[in-house]
């Protein structure tokens, strides 16, 4: 009996001695705030795109150029090379000091598209001077291009040339910068175009020897005009037709709206036309179309305009800064005289056109005094101006936010729900839409949202009275808590209507919404 009453108490020490070294378990909820943001309409629009009125509603007022027409589309100076050789007729005889040759040369430059240049103004480039020399004294060279001036100066290369040989002859290259010259193209007598006219001296060198110069010897130069640009340019342009299109230009106004649609209440478009260039044009547009790539949606322009011709006025010079006075033509584009409101409410991204020119409709009116700068362009334009006062269908914002579930060894989720706190200050009801992403950003799931969030409430003009608050609930499963673990990021996506008001609303200043993630969860702690 003894002996049993000691195992019944050495057994009871064990098991309380076990137990004691047991790690408990228990379960814990705890609330957690995981999200806070604001979403306002720089969330859907950027900044640099709305004004606000004097009413504090906004409006959306965005310029871009559709294309210039410049003295690259008009035409171009090509690369142009000037062979000059002198072969001696006679034998001769030359002292130190004496020149052998002396020449005028006229050359022409192959300007593009039949324009006749009588004056340049050259903002960079440059000529590259060859010379060969096959007497066998060294030979003074003197190359003058008596058409180019810089302040006054002739453009002049003087060098010393080594004796040669015809089968070594001397060689100098010499390249010159010619920005800032002045180029007069009317040749030696003032009654051409597009000709340089050049001046080549040659004399034995005055420290060298007399020398034989034979019959057949040769000099020869190369004179090489490269990489011309012009800033200003004047002559006659011909009676020429441009095509410009069909091309695209980028349309930076809806970048950020991802999907949904809008009616429009009312759209004011400008197309507008300033000539900088001299010379009377005559432009017809073929097509104006917008495009959102995003989705294949296009709409062509319907109004008169379209295939009309337009006649825009010669712009004159001031001989001041600036150096031009532009001639304008505007056109006015609202939804009582076009379908302008169709092209804007795809949301596009790119503007197609395609447009016709034509240069001096009546010829020669000018007396070859047409000219072009090249910083005064002739600039197409469409300057849109709407304001935010629209019908919304499931138009969509769009919001990233860090997010990061701590995950410890000692406790986990077990599970939960979301909540999430809209305070709505938008007169439009919302439907919200989560989606978790990973560290690099990779989509791991969305999470679906039953509920919607309730418009603001607003006053008999439609204007936000005072926000509502709207909670939704996301029960979330085992699976669901893995994949917040997981995530890194959440992509919130909130998109309004108006199909329970289908009056038109406009947008105002100080709106936003809200949106607080708040998790409750059950965690099991060890």
């Amino acid at each position: 009996m003894r002996f049993f009453l000691t195992a019944i108490l050495l057994l009871t020490i064990a098991l309380s001695c076990r137990k004691a070294i047991e790690k408990p378990t228990w379960d814990v909820d705890v609330i957690a705030p995981l999200v806070n943001t604001t979403l306002n309409i720089n969330q859907l629009l950027p900044s640099t795109v709305l004004e606000t009125n004097s009413d504090s509603s906004l409006k959306i007022v965005y310029s871009t150029d559709i294309f210039d027409i410049d003295v690259d589309s008009l035409f171009k100076i090509p690369d142009t090379t000037i062979t000059e050789i002198y072969t001696v007729p006679i034998n001769l005889i030359a002292a130190p000091g004496d020149a052998f040759y002396s020449n005028d040369e006229e050359r022409l430059l192959g300007v593009s598209n039949g324009v006749e240049l009588n004056y340049a103004s050259i903002e960079s480039g440059f000529i590259e001077i060859e010379v060969f020399n096959d007497i066998r004294e060294k030979v003074l060279v003197t190359y003058k291009i008596l058409s180019a001036t810089k302040f006054g100066d002739t453009l002049t290369l003087t060098e010393l040339i080594d004796a040669g040989t015809s089968f070594q002859p001397g060689y100098l290259k010499k390249r010159i910068d010619i920005s800032n010259y002045d180029l007069n193209l009317t040749g030696i007598n003032g009654n051409k175009t597009n000709t340089l006219v050049t001046k080549a001296v040659a004399s034995v060198d005055t420290n060298g020897s007399t020398v034989n110069i034979n019959i057949g010897q040769k000099l020869k130069y190369i004179n090489t005009l490269k990489d011309v640009v012009p800033y200003y340019v004047k002559g006659y342009f011909g009676s020429q037709n441009y095509r410009f299109g069909p091309e695209t230009t980028n349309f930076k106004v809806f970048d950020r709206i991802i999907d949904g649609t809008i009616d429009i209440e009312d759209v004011d478009v400008n197309l507008s036309f300033e000539n900088g260039i001299g010379v009377d044009a005559q432009l017809i547009i073929n097509q104006l179309k917008t495009v959102n790539t995003k989705n294949g949606a296009q709409a062509s322009l319907s109004h008169s305009i379209i295939g009309s011709p337009i006649n825009i006025n010669r712009s004159t010079e001031t001989n001041s800064i600036p150096e031009v006075n532009y001639t304008s033509y505007f056109n006015q584009l609202i939804t009582s005289n076009s379908n302008i409101d169709n092209l804007i409410e795809l949301f596009p991204n790119e503007l197609l056109y395609d447009i016709n020119l034509l240069i001096n409709p009546f010829g020669n009116i000018s007396g070859s005094n047409d000219f072009v700068y090249k910083k005064h362009p002739l600039k197409t334009k469409l300057n849109v101006e709407f304001p935010l006062s629209f019908v919304a269908n499931n138009l969509t914002l769009i919001d990233t936010v860090d997010f990061n579930l701590e995950k410890n060894s000692s406790d986990k989720i077990i599970e939960g729900t979301l909540f999430i706190y809209a305070n709505n200050g938008y007169p439009f009801d919302a439907t919200l839409g989560l989606e978790l992403l990973d560290e690099n950003s990779n989509p791991i799931k969305s999470l679906p949202i039953s509920n919607y969030i309730a418009s603001a409430t607003v006053d008999a003009n439609l204007k936000v009275s005072s926000k509502t608050e709207s909670v939704l609930a996301i029960p979330l499963s085992r699976i669901d808590i893995d994949d917040l673990y997981r995530s890194k990021k959440i992509i919130i996506k909130t998109a309004f209507n108006t199909t329970a008001k289908p009056q038109f609303v406009k947008i105002y200043e100080n709106y936003n919404i809200s949106i607080k993630m708040v998790g409750d969860f059950a965690y099991q702690i060890n």
